[in-house]
């Protein structure tokens, strides 16, 4: 095998590897059989009201664990923490151990370059172990979620995709429906990803609330298997403009492909 050869095999390993690489912080991503990608993240989000109505804060650890089933089908479970740090929220929990559990599972489904995922979760906490038992009876918030995102997979790493879900509560008399809607564009590079969107929150119970907020994320590749980043969205306007000075979501996240 002479110079030459060597040389283009080598780059046909090269380029096969990079072209197979998947990119953890893609919206559509599930973990393969057997692999498990934990996400960690840390949100801080704050409201401030007009007309010196206060402003509402509150800060957020959760860990997300997404385990591949097969290399379409995984599980995902959450647990997140809601601090009662002074200077950082309102101090309106009872304590700083202020837990809510999630579980779930989503498929994927491929078509050429079309892509789609379904999802299906449980959401709950506890109300009287976040606020006291003074005054309050509630135990034990439950709902239930379903969403679905299709995206068309595109040249150089672009992906515009968008999804739709419906959550709603559970055990309880009046049911109320809450809708999203969001549009987006997710780009992957050789070290980082980007997403960014519009989301379109409402209600269809009478009151016809709505809400819409720009979303984005950034992240950076440690290698392929780790990826941090930032997100965050903002609102920008709907039914609450009257009495919303401003409201955003600041978050820190760290991706772990095992």
């Amino acid at each position: 095998m002479n110079y030459k050869t060597i040389l283009l095999a080598t780059a046909a390993v090269v380029y096969a590897g990079v072209a197979h690489a998947e990119d953890i912080t893609s919206p559509m991503y599930l973990p393969g059989e057997g692999q498990l990608l934990s996400n960690t993240s840390l949100a801080y989000d704050r409201t401030k009201l007009k007309h010196n109505f206060g402003t509402g804060e509150d800060l957020r650890l959760a860990e997300e664990i997404t385990y591949g089933i097969t290399n379409n089908f995984s599980i995902v479970a959450e647990i997140g923490n809601r601090f009662d740090f002074e200077g950082f929220t309102n101090q309106e929990y009872n304590n700083d151990h202020n837990f809510d559990y999630a579980i779930g599972a989503k498929y994927n489904i491929r078509q050429g370059q079309w892509l789609s995922q379904i999802g299906v979760g449980y959401y709950t906490y506890d109300p009287k172990s976040w606020y006291g038992h003074h005054g309050n009876d509630e135990r034990w918030y439950k709902s239930v979620n379903a969403d679905v995102k299709v995206g068309y997979e595109m040249a150089n790493g672009w992906l515009p995709y968008t999804s739709f879900s419906v959550d709603s509560r559970v055990d309880y008399s009046d049911r109320p429906m809450y809708y999203s809607w969001f549009g987006g564009v997710h780009k992957t590079g050789d070290k980082y990803s980007v997403d960014a969107g519009i989301r379109y929150d409402f209600e269809l119970d009478g009151t016809n609330t709505n809400t819409w907020w720009v979303e984005a994320q950034a992240n950076y590749f440690v290698n392929e298997n780790i990826a941090v980043g930032l997100f965050g969205d903002y609102y920008l306007g709907g039914n609450y403009n009257g009495i919303i000075d401003y409201d955003y979501t600041l978050g820190l996240s760290a991706k772990v492909l095992f």
